[in-house]
């Protein structure tokens, strides 16, 4: 960055410091706060070089006309500290356009009158306006009032001919070039900065502009693309018996052929029919996952709720998944409520739900047991929690266990495993009844499910919304 930047940079950062930040998120109240502050910090320093001239080259007294100057002129310093104390932006730019007036009239009515060489910073004011506040509105129209009424002040004790403190002209001659002098640098000091403000706003809604216009793009295109998933949902939804029937057929024919095969005692085509027919039922629940997400997802799974014992209905979930787990070397302890618990819900998406998500909690394939702990509280809810003591040897982020077909533990092309759905399918289905599923790891690393459900479900059925 080059020194001239450095130093725009800095500057900036000190100015900004001034400024509240509900100033600084607004583009144009924080370009005329910046010149604001810009104003009152360079000001006093060319303003307090009249006053010294006066006192150090001219020799003049330090009477009450040069201290009044150069105090009215010094506190011009105080108003940065103000406005970060008290945000009050508009009232204390009014103020210093009077304390402005005042220091310039108060200089003039002591130093020559209308022929004062200080008269001609007067038309700095009208400047401030339009640097200090918006191009119209109320406060821009009492300021140039208040210019007005000031200058009017000034002209009627000249025009009443109001005695003014006697001074000698001949001796401003100098003071008056440095004064004419000291307005123009101020004057240019101010217009270049605000050109280099003003190039940078334009610079930055330029950049907004692109932003909005890529954003509108990304708008439509996420629209189009949720067009596009729904119409994939509502095919797929609607391709049941298609997919189904034939599976079916395959799983229904090899069980014959394995039966006729069993009678007939061939070992070795019984073996090749099991796998077929395990095949086959592995993929017909592969497919029934995938349409019952489709299903949620296009909003046609509806939801009939019915008021149910929680041990005996969780109880029979547990029972349905035990062979499962049972398969994978996993067995299942359950924690239950006594019975007579009532809770209402769509026991069947709560099946499908809590199916999923014990079969897909295991964190490997090396066996152990799996803790399921239900308990209703006096909340309105029952809270599930499915525990899993080996979660720690699993390295996958929590935060995609839910993600649709993401299985990091299958990286093997030889062998099948998981399509990834059956912890997302099971989030699907505990929405439709409200549920609310969290994880987490234990103290021990063990990885925890809590799954919140209502005990009360909706009042009547209602078509369940995509997910």
């Amino acid at each position: 960055m080059r020194a001239a930047e450095r130093v725009s940079s800095r500057l900036d950062a000190f100015l900004d410091y001034f400024i509240p930040m509900e100033i600084r998120v607004r583009p144009d109240a924080h370009r005329r706060a910046r010149m604001f502050m810009l104003s009152h910090v360079f000001g006093p320093f060319l303003g307090n070089v009249i006053p010294v001239y006066l006192y150090f080259v001219l020799g003049m007294e330090a009477d009450y006309r040069l201290w009044i100057f150069a105090a009215s002129i010094t506190a011009f310093w105080v108003y940065g500290p103000l406005l970060k104390w008290t945000r009050a932006y508009d009232v204390l730019a009014f103020i210093s356009v009077e304390n402005l007036l005042f220091c310039i009239l108060w200089a003039c009515y002591a130093y020559g009158g209308v022929y004062s060489p200080f008269l001609p910073w007067v038309l700095i004011t009208p400047t401030l306006a339009f640097l200090y506040f918006p191009s119209q509105g109320r406060v821009r129209d009492g300021l140039l009032l208040l210019i007005t009424l000031n200058v009017g002040l000034f002209a009627a004790l000249v025009l009443t001919g109001y005695p003014f403190p006697e001074t000698d002209l001949e001796q401003f001659q100098v003071i008056g070039i440095i004064s004419t002098i000291s307005a123009s640098v101020y004057v240019t000091m101010m217009s270049l900065y605000f050109a280099r403000v003003l190039k940078e706003q334009q610079q930055f809604e330029r950049e907004v502009g692109d932003l909005l216009a890529t954003a509108e793009n990304l708008r439509s295109l996420t629209a189009a693309a949720q067009q596009a998933s729904l119409a994939k949902a509502n095919f797929v939804a609607s391709t049941s018996h298609e997919l189904r029937t034939p599976l079916n057929a395959v799983i229904g024919y090899s069980q014959l052929l394995l039966d006729d095969a069993i009678d007939e005692g061939d070992d070795e085509i019984v073996q090749d029919l099991e796998n077929i027919k395990g095949a086959g039922t592995h993929l017909l629940r592969l497919v029934n996952d995938i349409l019952d997400y489709s299903k949620i997802d296009a909003g046609k799974m509806d939801v009939y709720p019915s008021r149910d014992d929680v041990r005996e209905r969780i109880g029979e979930i547990a029972r349905s998944v035990s062979a499962d787990l049972a398969e994978r070397g996993y067995t299942l302890e359950c924690k239950l409520p006594e019975s007579g618990t009532l809770m209402e819900i769509d026991w069947s998406a709560l099946s499908k739900g809590l199916s999923h998500i014990l079969v897909g909690a295991p964190s490997t394939g090396d066996g152990g047991t799996l803790h399921l702990d239900v308990h209703t509280g006096g909340s309105g809810t029952c809270v599930i929690r499915i525990i899993d003591p080996a979660g720690a040897a699993d390295g996958r982020p929590l935060e995609t266990l839910f993600d649709i077909f993401h299985d990091d533990r299958d990286a093997s092309p030889t062998k099948y495993g998981g399509a990834g759905i059956g912890l997302a399918l099971g989030q699907k289905f505990l929405s439709l009844v409200d549920g609310e599923i969290r994880t987490s790891h234990g103290p021990s690393g063990e990885r925890i499910f809590t799954i919140t459900v209502p005990v009360e479900a909706r009042a009547a059925p209602v078509e369940a919304m995509a997910g």
